[in-house]
């Protein structure tokens, strides 16, 4: 009754602006999508000015509410049965877990034990889909630099009703699979795989991450293991990475993993040896107590 009240031309400018959505919706390759995806669509028609009878610059968020309720209604769109604040496409096929977790939040990678797996490091099969994602605080500065980098200065366009980019909460299951997160404040390496709509970490923040986190990797005898077999093949990327390495403790790590344990020998592996510490309790596995076992050169409990 109110959609035959409503005048004609309003009705009108509904149904172009809002097929005009439908097709941008269709053409980006996410399965999944946040308000603020939908609502940067919205913008891009308006800035191209690809449909008819729009009225003003930039769109409102009550016409991109409006617009987004009339594709819900038409079949375009509905929300997702994992994340209750994300559109499904429905005429998309579904992907799977990491595909939708990736394309629902921009700021999170496969890691760890689900990493080690991908890249045939370990051959082991975690039930659980291992990622990472920012602490709080680092997540709100990529935020923020996600919306400067989408509209630049019409942020601060007291004019432009712009919809916000929003922090995701990630269900424990995602299209069945177990999901297992754990926050970071570093912005590790991550590169997209190709064919796909996932982010993983790279081959030597992958080797780097089971420094800090060997419990999350299959254990620090596990991963002793992977460096033992596969660190050969991949020391320039290890190195590389661990020469950035945020924590001193991490370059003490790998140093004795490489030099001591595997027999590596390398002028900048050595060198990290400048960051041990005498007189420390700093131990090779973080997740274990202190073991008299030690090493001289890198100052480390062998508590593996």
């Amino acid at each position: 009754m109110t959609e035959r009240l409503r005048p004609f031309q309003q009705r009108k400018r509904m149904t172009q602006l809002a097929e005009t959505l439908s097709r941008a919706l269709i053409r980006q390759p996410k399965p999944v999508l946040s308000n603020y995806d939908i609502f940067r669509e919205l913008w891009e028609i308006y800035q191209s000015g690809s449909a008819k009878y729009l009225r003003g610059a930039t769109p409102s968020r009550d016409v991109f509410r409006r617009t987004r309720s009339l594709l819900r209604s038409e079949g375009v769109i509905r929300q997702d049965n994992d994340y209750g604040s994300h559109w499904r496409i429905v005429d998309r096929s579904d992907a799977p877990a990491e595909d939708v977790i990736c394309s629902v939040d921009p700021f999170c990678h496969i890691a760890h034990l689900s990493a080690l797996q991908r890249y045939g490091l370990s051959n082991r099969r975690p039930e659980s889909l291992f990622l990472v994602e920012p602490i709080p605080t680092l997540r709100r500065q990529l935020v923020r630099e996600q919306m400067e980098g989408d509209y630049g200065d019409s942020l601060e366009d007291p004019e432009a009703d712009i919809e916000p980019a929003k922090a995701v909460t990630h269900p424990e299951t995602v299209r069945g699979r177990p999901v297992a997160i754990d926050t970071t404040k570093f912005a590790g390496d991550q590169i997209a795989i190709k064919g796909s709509l996932s982010r993983i970490a790279t081959i030597g923040q992958t080797f780097l991450d089971t420094l800090d986190s060997p419990d999350r990797c299959g254990g620090m005898s596990h991963v002793l293991d992977i460096w033992t077999e596969h660190s050969r093949t991949y020391c320039d990327e290890i190195i590389e990475r661990v020469e950035r390495a945020e924590k001193p403790i991490w370059k003490v790590r790998a140093g004795f993993i490489l030099e001591e344990h595997i027999g590596i020998t390398d002028a900048r592996i050595s060198a990290w040896a400048r960051f041990a510490q005498r007189g420390s309790s700093r131990v090779l596995d973080p997740g274990k107590p202190f073991a008299p076992q030690f090493s001289e050169k890198w100052m480390l409990s062998l508590n593996a």
